[in-house]
């Protein structure tokens, strides 16, 4: 599953990372199927172009992709028949509250035994103070998510490194220094 919101001014960086972490995964699966949704109040599946391209103006509410994924779960990628990977890309903007009712969705439904990894990475965030990596991250800090099973990555346009080195250390991040 790659899911993005609207909102992410880079979506090169997104294909980039959506590109190499199935190349990734493949290393370790025969089949693998991919599952582009994109949210701003309200999740939807769309294919790959439009998940790079497609752009809207409204709200942001990142809850809405984890409950996409819920009913993909249920309808199409039975947990006891697939291994499912997450990465969800952001630039950190959310609907005010949003930020923990997606962190109480991470903790009860994409547990170890449904989920086998969610990796979200923040592309060029607006410069928020209370993102939802941020968020993520506090959770991953207390335990109340595992951090063998959730990771997150950030590029930013103020680092010193260059964007392609930024994208190679999140990749890196979200599946070990071994790639």
């Amino acid at each position: 599953f790659f899911q993005a919101e609207d909102g992410i001014r880079d979506y090169k960086v997104t294909g980039v990372q959506t590109c190499a972490l199935p190349i990734w995964i493949r290393r370790f699966y025969k089949k693998v199927d991919r599952l582009f949704v994109w949210h701003d109040t309200a999740a939807m599946e769309v294919d790959e172009n439009k998940f790079y391209n497609y752009r809207y103006g409204g709200g942001t509410v990142c809850s809405s992709a984890l409950k996409f994924i819920l009913k993909q779960l249920e309808n199409r990628y039975s947990p006891e028949k697939w291994n499912i990977y997450v990465f969800y890309f952001t630039d950190g903007e959310n609907w005010q509250g949003d930020n923990e009712a997606f962190v109480e969705i991470l903790k009860k439904e994409f547990g170890p035994k449904i989920i086998n990894f969610t990796g979200v990475v923040q592309i060029h965030p607006w410069g928020y103070y209370d993102t939802l990596k941020h968020e993520v991250d506090k959770a991953i800090t207390s335990g109340s998510l595992d951090e063998q099973y959730f990771k997150t990555a950030e590029i930013n346009s103020k680092s010193s490194m260059t964007t392609d080195l930024q994208i190679l250390e999140a990749i890196k991040t979200l599946l070990g220094a071994k790639v």
